[in-house]
């Protein structure tokens, strides 16, 4: 199944739906991950030092594994419960977010 069907919505949304049971990062609210942001504040340093643009940052990066985990089981469900793609009805969506 694409990562882009537009009956389920993207992976980092199912992510961001769960609670992190890595740093307590209630639903909706972003996790609380200093040493990815280090990193990747790092990474955007080198990038400009050596002159290369700014590379945009998938939300899903600073997410803990834990996390991202429970949102992939979640959508997995999802996607295994909805009709087969070919009798979906278009327009609609099969997730069980809200």
């Amino acid at each position: 199944m694409p990562q882009d069907d537009p009956a389920f919505p993207a992976p980092h949304v199912y992510t961001l739906a769960h609670r992190c049971s890595t740093c307590g990062a209630e639903p909706g609210e972003p996790c609380d991950a200093p040493r990815k942001e280090a990193d990747y504040d790092t990474r955007s340093d080198m990038r400009a030092r050596s002159g290369q643009p700014q590379v945009e940052w998938h939300p899903s990066q600073l997410m803990h594994a834990t996390r991202q985990d429970a949102g992939r089981r979640h959508r997995e469900r999802d996607e295994a419960n909805a009709p087969w793609p070919k009798d979906r009805v278009p327009g609609r969506r099969y997730d069980t977010l809200g």
